[in-house]
């Protein structure tokens, strides 16, 4: 009966394929658990949709769950969990302590190896299958495998980013009842891994095709394989460059499955360096800084921000590969629900990720200068007609990345105000969320007292000032049933912007750094943002380092930055995670002039970060170990 069901499932599947032909390509039925020879290995267009299934599961499992309902009600978003944002509420009660102190614990990077080894073996097995089919000609078989495999190196990337090294299965393993211990193995070292992706990469990209038509635009290409070279030899390069500054010991790290031996750091950034080169010098026919030819700052934000919204849907030039995402299809996302601002978030939640104040400052002036706010003159502090104001000649991608108080929004402005300064001078605070919040009198006004978009440490508005703009679809007008509609906006896995970043970071990394060429990539950058050039004299790998931060801001990787370069563990003050609470930017009202004053708030209601060195690599859990005695714990942790 239960091979019935499989059939008619798999049937159904092979039927909605042919129906739907090219046509948005990842928008399949899910074939996971139904695969039989029989029906699957005899139709090529049935192999095709279980290719389907795994680039559904093997690109969803890396940093893109936080876009679904339930990961975001916790800190497991790589972005609140680095020196970008603050969680504005969180359902573990660990977290709603507002003194709270946390570490990187286990189970906030919740990425089991059974999970990930599943969608390995997957792999594993398509990949001798097409290569044993009698149904696809050399052609097909050759691009199957070149997709396939670029999925399995991209589940190891997810892995060893995390782990170090881990065991490296290229078969599917068969599990024999009277041999269990056949099904154990030995962990690579972190080398090896990053040496495994980075050589499938090379043997693939010459495979796959620079650019696919519209209806197949989500799947990997030749620009896709080498982003992923660029990116692991970078991390990689800098892991060993920089893993010496740590402390970690025993037996996983004599081993190599954890820290990468300085002396390997040269050919790995050797091989990020290569594959940055041949997408920004050789495939200028297909891949394009996205620019606009006016020049006003506006314009400049304008540009940056559609980089990254549903309208362009990835026709821009700059996008390598992105992860699709179909509401028609079932495959939507509630990214926009869960982090609209407070007034325009209809039906509850809003505001998963609050940008902290100190990213908003690390946006520099267009003219290059540091981007301090400028909310006093010594002890007297500044007045302001419009929230806005404050930001003005600030760097667009601010603009683009961020609201701020006072952003255009649907035809009104975000309005985020910590309270009212009546006529006598006196402060009075808001201390609801908008929607709860009562009017009030007090001498020369009469409202409520936060802006309709918060100003409160209480509910879920945002407790820091901002919200994040980045991803946010500004077209959705039924914000109140997306649980049910959600989002299709694509997540951007690789542009062409994070390759300028990387090729400028290895050109400063290397024994001997191609300044000249490090310094293209950064002014290329600059430029399309709108902010001054620098000069050589003013490049320092700090300035790389900074560049990254704002430009990839919410893209899910400073959070792996900070831990590639080994300064997550220092102090706040050392430029690290550990004593960073966030700060926050409190706008006041001031009756008695109608304009606004600003001050800093230093005890948002957040958690304090705790970085430990072991927090470097994830722990294996019981679950991993216990089946595979081979599996060395990584250093600091107990089983």
């Amino acid at each position: 009966m239960k091979l019935i069901k499989y059939k008619i499932a798999i049937l159904a599947g092979i039927i909605s394929f042919s129906l739907i032909g090219c046509d948005d390509y990842l928008n399949r039925e899910n074939t996971s658990g139904i695969i039989t020879p029989d029906l699957v290995w005899t139709n090529p267009k049935a192999i095709e949709a279980v290719l389907v299934n795994m680039y559904d599961e093997g690109i969803k499992h890396e940093d893109h769950d936080y876009w679904d309902y339930n990961s975001k009600s916790d800190l497991r978003n790589p972005t609140t969990m680095s020196d970008e944002a603050q969680g504005s509420y969180q359902k573990n009660p660990l977290f709603s302590n507002a003194d709270a102190v946390y570490t990187y614990n286990d189970w906030l990077l919740n990425d089991p190896l059974s999970t990930r080894y599943k969608y390995i073996r997957n792999t594993n097995d398509f990949i001798r299958k097409v290569a044993e089919s009698d149904v696809l000609n050399d052609t097909q078989k050759e691009q199957l495998d070149a997709e396939a495999r670029w999925i399995r190196a991209y589940q190891y990337f997810g892995l060893v980013k995390r782990y170090g090294g881990v065991p490296l299965l290229t078969e599917p393993q068969q599990y024999n009842p009277d041999d269990p211990a056949s099904m154990q193995a030995a962990r690579a070292s972190e080398a090896d891994i990053y040496d495994f992706i980075i050589n499938e990469c090379n043997a693939i990209k010459d495979i796959l095709p620079e650019t696919r038509p519209d209806a197949s635009k989500y799947r990997i290409t030749r620009g896709a394989a080498l982003a992923l070279c660029s990116r692991a030899g970078l991390y990689a390069g800098t892991i060993a460059k920089y893993s010496n500054t740590l402390s970690l010991s025993g037996t996983a790290v004599a081993r190599g499955y954890v820290c990468i031996p300085e002396s390997e750091s040269e050919r790995f950034f050797k091989a990020s360096h290569d594959a940055s080169y041949e997408l920004l010098y050789n495939m200028t026919n297909v891949y394009s800084l996205k620019r606009t030819a006016d020049n006003t700052d506006e314009a400049k934000a304008e540009n940056f921000y559609q980089i990254f919204s549903a309208t362009t849907n990835g026709n821009n030039g700059e996008y390598i590969l992105q992860k699709q995402y179909n509401v028609a299809g079932k495959r939507g996302h509630m990214w926009d629900k869960m982090n609209m601002p407070f007034s325009y978030r209809q039906g509850g939640w809003g505001c998963g990720m609050a940008p902290v104040l100190e990213l908003i400052e690390d946006f520099e002036y267009t003219d290059g200068t540091p981007g301090k706010l400028k909310v006093a003159n010594g002890a007297t502090l500044i007045s302001y007609d419009n929230l806005i104001d404050l930001f003005k000649g600030k760097d667009p991608r601010l603009f683009a990345s961020i609201y701020v108080p006072g952003s255009p929004l649907k035809g009104s402005n975000v309005e985020w105000r910590r309270g009212v300064i009546d006529q006598n001078g006196t402060k009075h605070t808001a201390s609801k969320q908008p929607s709860d919040e009562v009017s009030v009198n007090v001498p020369g006004y009469t409202g409520i007292l936060s802006g309709k978009d918060g100003g409160a440490d209480a509910g879920d508005a945002s407790k820091t000032g901002f919200y994040q703009r980045k991803f946010i679809d500004e077209t959705l007008d039924d914000l109140a049933n997306i649980d049910d509609k959600k989002s299709s906006t694509p997540w951007v896995m690789f542009r062409l912007g994070e390759i300028y970043l990387n090729y400028a970071e290895v050109c400063m990394e290397m024994s001997s750094p191609k300044v000249s060429e490090a310094l293209w990539a950064i002014n290329e950058i600059r430029d399309r943002a709108g902010i001054r050039k620098i000069t050589s004299a003013e490049l320092t790998i700090e300035k790389v380092r900074h560049e990254r931060k704002v430009e990839l801001a919410f893209e899910k990787h400073r959070y792996w930055d900070m831990k590639r370069w080994r300064i997550a563990h220092l102090s706040v003050n050392e430029g690290g995670l550990t004593g960073f609470r966030g700060k926050a930017l409190y706008p006041w009202l001031d009756v008695r002039t109608g304009k606004y004053v600003f001050e800093i708030g230093t005890k948002p209601p957040k958690q304090t970060r705790l970085f430990l060195e072991r927090n470097y690599y994830n722990r294996f859990g019981t679950e991993d170990v216990t089946p595979n005695p081979l599996l060395v714990q990584n250093p600091g942790y107990a089983y």
